[in-house]
């Protein structure tokens, strides 16, 4: 099954990349790109992330909720997401073209889904039945009954952009997901090599991030990553 077994046959999808064009920076909207917000929002917040990555589905649980609120729907960030198949890359791979088939558009429906329900798709995946039932579940919440699924799934085009958009993410430099490019840095998080605390801290085009002066513990709470948003938002307007 897919969801169990399928890895042998991912990696063979992968010898089929996207073919070499001039494509936008990466810090920069893209042709193709899923986004929500204003487009001339004073903050680009571009996350590559995975449905079947568990740090993504906590950043999903834990910080999404505020930057939605507080953020996108107020005209301060513009969001744009882009698929990587980190974790389980059958589950992403599954996942994001279930997204992609979504009906009227309902692809962040299906990616508020795949991780708020993540810890069942992983459970459900070690079982004898896989992660499938789930899915259909999640599907069906999308528009897409078990026939338009499995149609999906086997939709040659559909399954070519989920790759491609790995890809180009691998060759965006994207070391791990989450990341973020934030107006045009790309944020991610790093072991403190400083002494200066005892855990992760936020890096700003590999340099630790500074604010007021001080690094940023790298903690997977909104408190946290909307000061770092409000700090860009800030670098904008000076």
């Amino acid at each position: 099954m897919l969801f169990r077994t399928g890895l042998a046959a991912l990696a063979l999808l992968f010898t089929a990349g996207a073919s070499a064009q001039d494509i936008a920076p990466r810090g920069e909207e893209r042709p193709g790109d899923f986004a929500l917000g204003d487009p001339d929002a004073p903050v680009l917040l571009i996350e590559y992330a995975s449905v079947a990555c568990p740090h993504c589905g906590t950043w999903y649980n834990n910080v999404w909720p505020a930057v939605e609120e507080d953020y996108i729907n107020t005209g301060r960030v513009r969001f744009v997401t882009r698929e990587m198949l980190t974790g389980s890359a059958p589950l992403a791979l599954a996942g994001f073209m279930m997204a992609r088939c979504a009906a009227d558009n309902l692809y962040f429906d299906a990616l508020d889904l795949l991780f708020t329900q993540q810890g069942e798709i992983f459970q459900a995946a070690q079982s004898e039945g896989g992660a499938l039932p789930v899915y259909l579940q999640i599907a069906a919440a999308v528009g897409l009954n078990e026939n338009d699924f499995t149609t999906c799934l086997n939709n040659d085009l559909v399954r070519t952009a989920v790759i491609a958009a790995h890809e180009q993410a691998v060759a965006d430099g994207i070391p791990a997901t989450p990341a973020f490019i934030i107006n045009g840095v790309l944020v991610t998080t790093e072991h403190d090599h400083s002494g200066e605390s005892h855990g992760f801290i936020y890096m700003a085009d590999g340099e630790p991030l500074l604010i007021d002066g001080e690094q940023v513990p790298a903690t997977v709470e909104a408190d946290s990553f909307t000061r770092i948003i409000d700090y860009f938002e800030q670098q904008n307007r000076d």
